[in-house]
């Protein structure tokens, strides 16, 4: 019926009178209609699956399921949008992932009875980040670390009385067996099976089970005789509640339900703590309206008393009152902060509160702040009256640090054996410090030292002299005052560090230390002489221009010097001396290279690893070493492999790290026969390895690196990668047929470090693959079309993207269908060759609702603008 009244409005819209609308109109109404019916899936290229949620995965499930599309359809959609292997392996995952989660959430597994209390909530869970500075009153609030909650999970106290809502577990067991589950009912008794009820209410658990034991003595005959076989067994489960009231300075103040284990500390918990107007010291309880307790909570922090914190019961009343005396202690104390104290308690009783004195604390003298009279006065309470002096409401007590300063000291800077902080005597000079300091370093300057002096109004004063001279008695010794600083000088401050680098081709390159008289023999024997791929030729030495002629605009000098890789162990008679800073450069032979090896392998006479001759050498020399191509080659199916940019090439290092292992574990085949020389050999290499390995840290052509990053920013900024990951190899297709006519050709590729040459067996058959009816191998046969294999597979799938279809040749070579109009053209079939048909994307029809909303917008639309152009008109 909508569909209808759809079309129905289309025809009005193109047959209204003086309407300027054509069926062209319609027939653009329509195509559209059907474009939106061809709507599909979102894209799972652009979609990362690693990061997709339970909920979005649920909404795609949803709208496949919508569609008619199971979970199989959707992941062949996705692989037929580009989506990779690993990928479609985790959606997958994914699915069956929360599959798992919505069936688990149907099912309702039930709960093992245990006779395990269950946990009963008691307390209100009032949390305050505020931390207050009165001394005791975070510890029942849910902030603090300690918990008061009860815990009832242990074993039932000796002394428990009974009552109803107590729930009792009675085992009996050994010669007979037998087990009771009762609660006590409000008469104060229990009903036991064939036994009858049996009063145990206000009785203690040994008790209880004295008399249970009596009664349950006329069923089992063995359980009260003195030689009995038969024994019972009494537990309380489930406890009864109780109701506490609890009043006055608390967070939560009220009647509040707890276990009949709970304590005074678990009620005050449970009421969310006690405010900063209540009292710590004097808590009390009543029961039956009769003071039973009194508690101190500092008792129980200070001492760890807990005898007040007694088992409430019910109908029991705690009732915090506000404090009476609060006091205040700041400074160098260990817990600053407010206390409450009694009136007999003393200034010693509050220091012992705070947990006495700090380290740098003033302990001779607190100072107190008291309202006397309205209005405050500043006392002072010395060391002997601290167990006498009573603080009254309000006092502010302040212990003092020590002062920051020294009576006696003088401080030695510098270059000397033992700087540092000294103490002084009235006969204390520069000379008799420095022989406390154990006398000055080789390296001092000697010709001045200086003394920083603080004056009375602690203003500063500089005495220069010649230390020199007042070490060898030309100059009268100075007199030193409290507080003066002696600094005496280091002649390497006075200059920068000095030092000289090398780099290039020897074994340790690096930086090494300056001295007097090295010369470039002595830089390179440090750093472990020359490598196997240096020369002795144009080592460079670049120095620093210290020239202070202001036309000189020279950054560096240059010094050449030519040698050969022997000089080393001979006497140079003109060394090259070096100065500070000079940087050696050691170059690399232009003819030293490590061989560089190609394989083949196949259908020739000697396949295997060949070296590379020279830079020019190709395919055709290669194929004449190894004997040339056997009867069963398969020329037009030959291959070249070849390494990438991205091939992650081994380094000159790895390569002597590689050999010198190889060489060490040859080496240690046989341990009990090695000579000493041999023993001396593998501690070289091992010394030799792990040198090489710390250098290999840090180390990488730089050239490569570069060109791998350029490549990779330049694919990634032209979307040429996307979901592919960078190869380290790649097939070359190549035409042996042409080479072995022309070679040394452009078609005869020079050979590069790495390459495969692989030249397959001849075959007679190709491969079909893909949306076929039933894709197969099929005989080769000469002459025939692809259309010819493609029919003797079954023909197209009803999915299959025929204009796609492409084959992919022995050699490596692709070659795709190509259109002309209304005409395919098909690449031509060939030995060895792969015949591949790609799917058609998935589509998803919409709902007849959606069509429905479609059309019924479109058509409006159509309406609106035949309105517009009658109105022109």
């Amino acid at each position: 019926m909508q569909l209808s009244l759809i079309l129905r409005r289309i025809s009005i819209c193109c047959f209204m009178p003086k309407n300027k609308i054509k069926w062209t109109l319609a027939l653009v109404l329509l195509f559209l209609t059907f474009l939106a019916l061809g709507q599909t899936i979102p894209d799972f290229s652009s979609i990362n699956v690693s990061q997709l949620s339970d909920n979005q995965i649920e909404q795609l499930l949803k709208q496949a399921s919508a569609s008619g599309y199971s979970q199989e359809d959707l992941l062949q959609l996705a692989k037929s949008q580009g989506v990779s292997v690993d990928d479609i392996a985790k959606l997958g995952s994914r699915i069956g992932e929360v599959k798992s989660k919505r069936m688990a959430a149907a099912l309702q597994s039930p709960i093992n009875d245990s006779r395990l209390r269950k946990t009963y909530r008691d307390s209100l869970s009032i949390t305050s980040s505020i931390e207050s500075d009165i001394f005791g009153l975070n510890i029942f609030k849910n902030s603090s670390f300690l918990s008061f909650q009860s815990n009832l999970n242990v074993p039932t106290p000796e002394n428990y009385i009974l009552g109803p809502g107590d729930e009792l577990f009675i085992d009996i067991y050994g010669q007979s067996e037998s087990y009771y589950q009762a609660e006590i009912n409000p008469d104060g008794n229990i009903l036991l099976e064939n036994v009858g009820p049996i009063s145990v209410s206000g009785l203690s658990i040994k008790e209880a089970k004295s008399r249970i034991k009596s009664k349950l003595g006329n069923t089992y005959s063995d359980l009260n005789s003195r030689e009995s076989s038969t024994f019972l067994s009494l537990t309380v489960g489930q406890l009864r509640t109780i109701r506490v009231s609890i009043v006055g300075s608390v967070q939560i103040p009220g009647t509040f339900t707890m276990s009949s284990l709970g304590s005074v500390f678990n009620a005050l918990y449970t009421a969310g703590g006690i405010t900063e107007n209540g009292t710590l010291r004097e808590i009390k309880i009543y029961r039956n309206s009769k003071l039973i307790s009194v508690v101190d909570i500092y008792d129980f922090i200070v001492n760890g008393n807990s005898e007040k914190n007694i088992t409430l019961q019910n109908d029991d009343v705690i009732i915090v009152g506000p404090y009476t005396n609060r006091v205040t202690l700041t400074g160098a104390v260990k817990i600053p902060g407010r206390f409450e104290l009694k009136p007999d308690e003393t200034l010693k009783t509050l220091i012992d509160y705070a947990g006495g004195f700090s380290d740098a604390a003033y302990s001779k003298t607190i100072k107190v702040s008291r309202i006397v009279d309205g209005e405050r006065v500043i006392a002072n309470v010395h060391t002997d009256q601290f167990e006498v002096f009573n603080p009254r409401p309000g006092d502010i007590f302040e212990v003092e640090e020590v002062l920051d300063r020294y009576k006696n000291r003088i401080v030695v800077k510098g270059a000397v054996f033992r700087p540092g902080d000294f103490s002084i005597t009235e006969e204390t000079t520069v000379k008799s410090i420095i022989e406390e300091s154990e006398g000055i370093r080789p390296e001092a300057f000697l010709n001045r030292a200086y003394i920083i002096r603080t004056a009375q109004d602690l203003s500063t004063e500089t005495i220069s002299f010649d230390l020199g001279k007042l070490l060898n008695g030309e100059l009268a010794d100075i007199k030193l005052q409290r507080e003066d600083v002696l600094n005496i000088l280091s002649g390497n401050d006075l200059k920068s560090e000095r030092y000289v680098e090398i780099s290039g081709e020897v074994n340790n390159p690096g930086i090494y230390p300056y001295s007097e008289g090295m010369s470039l023999q002595d830089v390179i024997l440090f750093a472990g002489g020359f490598n196997e791929s240096a020369t002795g030729k144009r080592i460079e030495v670049t120095r620093r221009v210290t020239d202070e002629k202001e036309d000189n605009f020279d950054l560096s000098e240059l010094i050449v010097k030519d040698a050969n890789l022997d000089f080393l162990n001979q006497q140079d008679e003109d060394p090259l001396l070096l100065r500070p800073f000079d940087n050696i450069l050691i170059r690399r032979n232009p003819n030293f290279h490590i061989q560089e090896f190609v394989s083949i392998e196949g259908q020739v006479v000697y396949p295997g690893r060949y070296a590379i001759k020279n830079q020019g050498e190709r395919i055709s020399d290669l194929i004449e070493r190894s004997g040339g191509l056997n009867d069963y080659a398969f020329i037009e199916g030959a291959t070249l492999i070849r390494r990438t940019e991205f091939f992650e090439e081994e380094t000159d290092i790895e390569q002597q790290i590689d050999d010198l292992v190889q060489l060490q574990q040859r080496l240690q085949l046989e341990p009990e026969a090695l000579t000493e020389s041999e023993y001396l050999l593998i501690n070289r290499i091992e010394e030799n390895l792990l040198r090489l390995e710390e250098r290999n840290e840090n180390n990488q052509s730089l050239s490569s690196f570069a060109k791998r990053e350029r490549l990779k920013e330049i694919l990634e900024k032209n979307s040429l990668l996307g979901n592919n990951q960078f190869k380290q190899a790649e097939a070359i297709g190549i035409k042996l047929s042409e080479i072995l006519r022309n070679p040394s050709s452009n078609v005869d590729l020079v050979l590069e470090e790495g390459d495969v040459l692989i030249i397959p067996k001849k075959t007679e058959t190709l491969r079909l693959r893909g949306k076929l009816l039933y894709p197969t191998t099929v005989r080769f046969e000469e002459g025939k079309s692809l259309k010819h294999y493609i029919n003797s597979a079954g023909g197209f799938d009803n999915r299959a993207k025929r204009n796609g279809t492409y084959v992919v040749y022995a050699n490596g070579e692709v070659a795709r269908t190509k259109r002309f109009l209304w005409f395919k053209f098909y690449p031509k079939a060939a030995r060895g060759a792969e015949i591949i048909v790609p799917s058609k994307p998935l589509k998803i029809p919409l709902r007849i609702q959606d069509v429905v909303a479609v059309t019924s917008g479109l058509a409006t639309l159509a309406l609106v603008v035949s309105q517009i152009a009658n109105n022109n008109n």
